[in-house]
């Protein structure tokens, strides 16, 4: 294939871009496998979901996982594992199941502050018919704010309420208007219960979020968090997005602590939520970085929690805290009741609304403390509903080759005369667009990015490319800057079809955090 840039090409490249993660292989080091056995949860190796790889996986004792092909085998054995996956071209990835803790605070004074900051006076909640589910330990079903609107997912995980913190978080979200104890952002929402083990790992957090996707449960909350990435949960998020359920996470209470950034919080298509105290600014201990998308109160929440663990002084099954942990659910109780109140509206529109209107409560504009600001209900629920993004996710080469889903996209367009779409991307939650394209024998067309606002970039990917990171595989960009339309032309003088992939993205020196386009294909005659 024959490649002309209709523009002069830019510095930088495609990848200063890319924010979702790639499949990498990590596996521990052959001679510490007998210590990392010993001193670990497990690994977790991932390879394309075939016949033989079920058998590879039973023989050497690995546990399936939800996520398709992925299993959590014994860090002794995961390199012999990788190994013979590799043999059979079927490893995607390996790496550490990395723990995961909850992002709860200190006990707090005690007020009623927080929902009213976030319900205004007199808005009235529609029928409580959407779900809410929670990854965490599990939710107390007997709590008289919460009776009658549990049911538990994860029967598997026991049936004994082993600590207060799922209970605390599913108060926030959906506490019921019983005049008892906590009232819940939208009052007697069903909560769905996904418990895991007290100590946890990225192996139960990504089978939680399948679980609750599965069941399509369409908001899910997760109160935990890491400074380690895994690409197992990721895809689990990925898998939940295509499906329309929309994660809500903590952003993390380390600010104090180095501040590192928080996964699974951190990842494209997550509403990363951030604390604010009661005069509406930033918490001190809630981490601030570029993932936080918007924030709501988490200091001095009232909660409910199991009498078992309610020591604070007097057993009536209320108590107060601080966290992130407790910001989130807040957040995921307002996403829940949009989508009631708006029947139709998708998973990144109602992300979208929260983060459109949102009261700007710190430096203008979108900030790395708060996002863009705190969540207004009202006013999400009042906004004109976003543009629906086209063929999300598509944030990586993974997840339109097949690799992530099992079957690859269809071609963004069919080589025939002209054909546009339109979509969005931001730096913060979806830095980049990845299309599959199959370019007909003897064509030649050129490839347009129109903005509507912002500054899209483009770039061209060839088949060989596995990851947006091996820039050896760009055969074309264009980056001419906000306001300018990027094109490149494609020449395929052979006989045969060629696959590309057609990359969309936010630079990370652009100026505005958001971009609107019109991706176009013009077919040209041959001369």
């Amino acid at each position: 294939m024959v490649v002309m840039g209709l523009a002069a090409l830019g510095g930088g490249s495609a990848a200063a871009a890319v924010r979702a993660p790639e499949p990498t292989v990590r596996l521990p080091a052959q001679h510490a496998a007998r210590a990392a056995a010993a001193t670990t949860t497990g690994w977790i190796v991932g390879a394309r979901p075939r016949s033989a790889t079920g058998r590879i996986a039973a023989r050497l004792g690995a546990r399936a996982l939800r996520l398709p092909g992925a299993y959590l085998v014994d860090a002794g054995r995961a390199r012999a594992l990788a190994a013979a996956l590799r043999r059979r071209g079927l490893l995607v990835f390996a790496e550490p199941n990395v723990a995961r803790h909850a992002l709860s605070s200190f006990d707090g004074q005690t007020d009623l502050w927080a929902r009213a900051a976030v319900v205004a006076p007199g808005l009235v909640p529609p029928s409580p018919t959407v779900p809410i589910g929670v990854v965490d330990d599990l939710v107390d079903a007997t709590h008289p704010d919460l009776a009658g609107h549990v049911a538990n997912a994860n029967p598997a995980g026991g049936t004994i309420v082993g600590g207060p913190h799922g209970t605390m978080v599913a108060s926030a979200a959906a506490g019921s208007a019983n005049g008892f104890g906590v009232t819940g952002i939208f009052p007697g929402a069903p909560v769905v219960s996904y418990s895991v083990p007290e100590q946890f790992g990225c192996a139960e957090s990504s089978d939680g979020i399948l679980a609750l996707a599965k069941l399509r449960v369409p908001v899910i909350n997760v109160s935990y968090g890491s400074s380690q990435a895994c690409y197992a949960e990721y895809a689990a998020i990925a898998h939940a997005y295509a499906g329309d359920s929309l994660v809500v996470a903590a952003g993390g209470n380390e600010f104090q602590e180095g501040n590192p950034v928080s996964y699974p919080a951190a990842w494209p298509h997550v509403v990363s939520v951030a604390a604010l105290d009661q005069a509406r600014a930033p918490s001190y201990f809630s981490n601030e970085n570029t993932a936080i998308d918007v924030a709501a109160p988490g200091e001095g929440i009232p909660l409910g929690i199991p009498a078992a663990f309610d020591t604070d002084g007097v057993v009536d099954g209320i108590t107060v805290a601080s966290g992130t942990s407790f910001s989130a659910p807040i957040v995921a109780g307002a996403a829940a009741w949009i989508r009631a109140a708006r029947p139709g509206v998708g998973n990144g529109q109602i992300a979208e609304l929260l983060r459109r209107t949102a009261d700007d409560i710190a430096p203008p504009g979108w900030d790395r403390a708060s996002g863009f600001g705190q969540i207004n209900l009202a006013q999400a629920l009042a906004a004109p509903l976003p543009r629906v993004d086209p063929l999300e996710p598509n944030d990586s080469i993974a997840e339109v080759d097949g690799t992530l889903f099992g079957a690859h996209d269809p071609s963004v367009w069919q080589g025939r005369g002209r054909f546009s779409l339109s979509a969005s991307a931001d730096n913060v939650e979806d830095p980049i667009d990845v299309y599959r394209l199959r370019v007909p024998a003897r064509a030649r067309f050129n490839v347009l990015v129109h903005p509507n606002f912002g500054d899209p970039d483009l770039a061209v990917y060839r088949r060989a490319a596995r990851s947006l990171d091996d820039t050896r595989h760009i055969v074309a960009h264009s980056e001419r800057g906000a306001g300018r339309t990027d094109a490149v032309r494609l020449v395929n003088d052979s006989r045969a079809t060629i696959t590309v992939y057609i990359v969309v993205y936010v630079s990370d020196e652009a100026s505005s955090l958001d971009a609107s386009y019109r991706l176009e294909f013009q077919r040209k005659r041959r001369r």
